[in-house]
């Protein structure tokens, strides 16, 4: 008996490092849109949101899109895949364990905010709201990339941030005096940041505010008809004087499409640099860990 219980454990030890191995290795610490559902500037503001977040923080967030899971060993499930996935690439601080993982699964029709084990379950009804209320009625739009980002950016500012500042999660507006000094805080900040918006704003040529910024990809032309994506175009104009300024930028991946503008493949660019630490040789995740928190979507 006790024969048999060995090999039953060993033969699950087996199945499980299988699994292990199957699963996708990370490409980045925020962006991995393996099933290409991002567009370029959607994938550029995720890394960005995501490595401003890390900075000021210390949260590492990350965003991973797949084609499906049956082919990196999820056939026992998407919360099992999810918790698993997150484990094994350790997303989050290892003392404080507050990462987390938005998954989307394309070809699977499902998805999955996956918390690091130090958020409360508070936080799980939070991610349902936001799950609910954002991505799945992107994806059943047919708005796949602005779904993805702007749950990102929910998951950011109602949940991540707030427990990182050691805030109450609460699903409903604060009140009183409370919501007062909350609100004088909030004003505060966004007058500094329009102060530092109007500098940026005045023109070097003739000192007038309304200098307009856009951001576009970059493509550079392929020898198949095609055109990659490696940076993007910031334009800087001024309407008044007829000034403008362009820089190229790189993004966190670089995409190749094909001639009818179909994604064919994309990996990481080391020409970008984010949060330090994040990328490149030795650069990684922080070794958190999940119990399987979170909130999971289906269209």
């Amino acid at each position: 008996m006790r024969h048999l219980l060995a090999a039953l454990l060993v033969m699950l030890g087996l199945a499980a490092g299988a699994a292990a191995q199957n699963l996708p290795e990370w490409q980045s610490t925020t962006v991995n849109d393996l099933a290409g559902l991002l567009s370029p500037a959607d994938a550029t503001a995720i890394d960005r949101a995501l490595a401003e977040l890390s900075r000021s923080t210390g949260v590492q967030g990350t965003v991973v899109t797949l084609s499906d899971r049956a082919r990196y060993g999820g056939a026992d499930g998407l919360e099992p895949f999810a918790t698993r996935l997150f484990n094994h690439w350790g997303v989050g601080d290892a003392q404080r364990n507050d990462g987390f993982m938005l998954l989307v699964l394309r070809d699977d029709r499902e998805a999955r905010i996956e918390l690091g084990r130090g958020y409360s379950p508070e936080a799980d009804i939070l991610a349902q709201d936001i799950m609910r209320g954002t991505l799945l009625p992107a994806m059943r739009g047919d708005a796949p990339s602005q779904g993805i980002r702007q749950t990102t950016e929910d998951i950011i500012r109602l949940i991540v941030r707030p427990v990182a500042a050691g805030a109450p999660l609460a699903r409903e507006r604060s009140d009183g005096w409370v919501g007062l000094v909350i609100f004088g805080a909030f004003g505060a900040i966004f007058a500094a940041i329009a102060r530092k918006a109007w500098t940026r704003r005045r023109c070097p040529e003739c000192s007038r505010s309304g200098v307009t910024t856009t951001r576009q990809p970059h493509r550079e032309a392929q020898p198949d008809g095609g055109y990659l994506v490696a940076q993007q175009e910031i334009i800087r104009r001024c309407p008044h004087c007829g000034w403008h300024q362009t820089r190229l930028s790189p993004n966190p991946q670089m995409m190749w499409y094909g001639a009818t503008g179909e994604l064919l493949r994309q990996q990481r660019n080391n020409d970008y640099r984010g949060a330090p630490g994040q990328r490149g040789p030795g650069g990684g995740f922080g070794g958190g860990s999940s119990r399987g928190g979170g909130a999971s979507g289906r269209w």
